[in-house]
């Protein structure tokens, strides 16, 4: 049983007092679930578990295409149990159509899913497809064997719209169905988001490339340059080739139109590849940044984008790692067949959650929106005693933040100055939402405990963290919100101040009856 957290309300100020339990809030175990929140957690859960390879945002995009991620009215349907990703094939998963037995292809995945998540997938039935998590995986699984015998998932749009129609969707819809959903997908993924960032991109300039294609990885860079408000982010850009090119300084005071412009406008160097010397000139330009942009623990990512292997100088992943000693996010999007992915990983600081592909430069114009969706998420690190202010421009915009609890808890206190904002919060390894928590965040006071031991009943798709790293997500729903945020330490709530009165109360009120008493 969840403990949730208590609401009082006085002073027109309301307070919550929320308690550890080391259980969560888990919306993608639960029947008939559905959202983005759910969506989003479903697809990070499973990609983290490494079962499935790279699906391009395919599974993602399946979601939107066959129920908008749950919302339409018919998504669960009386007598139909196919789920968010209306999947109705689900025999498939378990056992092979033509011999009626488990292949080898199938129990290799089942043994991962069960290894990663906790998941006996031949115990599953098919009223478990109306689980958001389970109407993943079976239509993840069936992806996959569909990939195993036809051949891969395309990265563009349009090919993934023939690939789902051909083996997916074969009974309904009709071609470009998909790609509709899609592109309307990509263009709210691409959408502005506030937020304090500071993003250098480096961009390979070698021979192998060409004058086009190097002109349309500048395009997807000038894209991704909208997703940020430059008030709060800064954004500088490094071209390199044997040597560093170009420079777009990290503080500058361009317009996002002017940021776009000397993007575009960044001259193709066609030369040699040291990739090494282009990232080592974007960590300079993080020295660059006010101190208090560090302190305040603002995400600082590097994001390299290279069709090939460096040829001259040291090897990138030095730089990746005097990157990550500065508290800067290396960050690798390879992008056509040619790519050495060791080093991509060695890039990415060895993280793979960190390293993106993409078979050309002509798919990273929409591939981009990878990395636009995970720079969402990247969380600013508080501390204790740390004051926070943000200003949300769209309704359910979010801000993401993560700190250490010491051993007597911590205290949000959060202030709506316009608007309303909500909050959720947990230990678990998750980003936590409306889908996953282990507890809310309302205006006011909320006292969060330390973290506990995960008890033995805690479901094991569910991984903890850190036992002392907590993670934050605000989200607003209204547009144009702001919010001040304070990160106390200990238990600052106002009921814990009635407490601590009453029992000075108590103690007084014994000290003088005892001098009464000695009179």
């Amino acid at each position: 049983m969840l403990l949730r957290a208590t609401c009082l309300k006085q002073c027109g100020l309301s307070s919550l007092c929320a308690t550890a339990t080391g259980f969560v809030v888990d919306r993608t175990l639960e029947p008939m679930a559905s959202g983005r929140d759910v969506v989003e957690t479903v697809i990070y859960r499973i990609q983290r578990s490494r079962v499935f390879p790279d699906d391009r945002d395919f599974l993602r995009r399946v979601a939107y295409t066959e129920s908008k991620f749950g919302e339409e009215p018919a998504t669960y349907r009386e007598g139909y149990n196919g789920g968010i990703w209306q999947f109705d094939r689900f025999k498939t998963t378990q056992f092979d159509a033509q011999s009626n037995g488990t292949t080898p292809e199938l129990r290799s995945i089942h043994t991962a899913i069960r290894d990663t998540l906790g998941i006996n997938w031949m115990q599953a039935k098919e009223e478990d497809m109306l689980k958001p998590l389970y109407s993943a995986l079976a239509a993840s699984i069936y992806i996959e064997l569909t990939r195993l015998t036809r051949g891969p998932i395309p990265d563009v749009i349009k090919a993934q719209d023939m690939f789902w129609k051909d083996y997916y969707n074969t009974n309904g819809g009709k071609y470009g169905d998909f790609e509709r959903r899609a592109q309307e997908l990509l263009e709210k993924d691409m959408r502005a988001s506030g937020g304090k960032i500071d993003v250098m991109m480096v961009v390979d300039g070698s021979a192998s490339i060409g004058q086009h294609a190097f002109q349309t990885a500048l395009d997807s860079m000038a894209r991704l340059v909208t997703l940020f408000d430059l008030e709060e982010a800064n954004v500088g850009m490094v071209t390199y080739s044997n040597t560093v090119t170009s420079l777009i300084p990290l503080v500058n005071n361009f317009t996002t139109a002017r940021l776009q412009e000397a993007i575009r406008g960044t001259l193709y160097p066609d030369a040699g590849t040291n990739t090494y010397l282009g990232m080592m000139a974007a960590v300079d330009e993080f020295k660059k940044l006010p101190e208090n942009r560090g302190e305040r623990g603002v995400p600082r990512l590097l994001v390299v984008l290279t069709d090939g292997n460096h040829l001259t100088g040291p090897k990138p992943g030095i730089a990746a790692q005097k990157a990550a000693k500065a508290g800067i996010i290396p960050c690798a999007f390879g992008i056509g067949n040619d790519i050495d992915d060791s080093e991509l990983l060695e890039i990415a600081n060895n993280i793979s959650d960190y390293k993106f592909r993409t078979e050309s430069y002509y798919s990273l114009q929409q591939q981009i929106v990878l990395i636009a969706r995970w720079v969402k998420t990247l969380p600013q690190t508080l501390k204790m005693g740390f004051e926070t202010s943000e200003t949300l421009k769209e309704a359910n915009e979010k801000r993401h933040y993560r700190l250490e609890v010491p051993e007597n808890g911590t205290t949000i206190r959060l202030v709506n100055e316009r608007g309303e904002s909500r909050g959720y919060w947990t230990y678990a390894d998750e980003r936590p939402s409306s889908a996953l928590y282990d507890g809310t965040i309302y205006g006011g006071e909320t006292f969060i405990p330390p973290p506990q031991p995960a008890p033995g009943n805690r479901s094991d798709t569910v991984k903890t963290a850190s036992m002392s790293d907590l993670k934050i997500a605000i989200e607003s729903f209204e547009a144009n919100s702001r919010l001040r945020m304070w990160i106390l330490e200990g238990d600052a709530t106002e009921s814990a101040a009635v407490k601590l009165d009453f029992a000075c109360f108590v103690h007084v009120a014994v000290y003088i009856f005892a001098a009464v008493l000695l009179k």
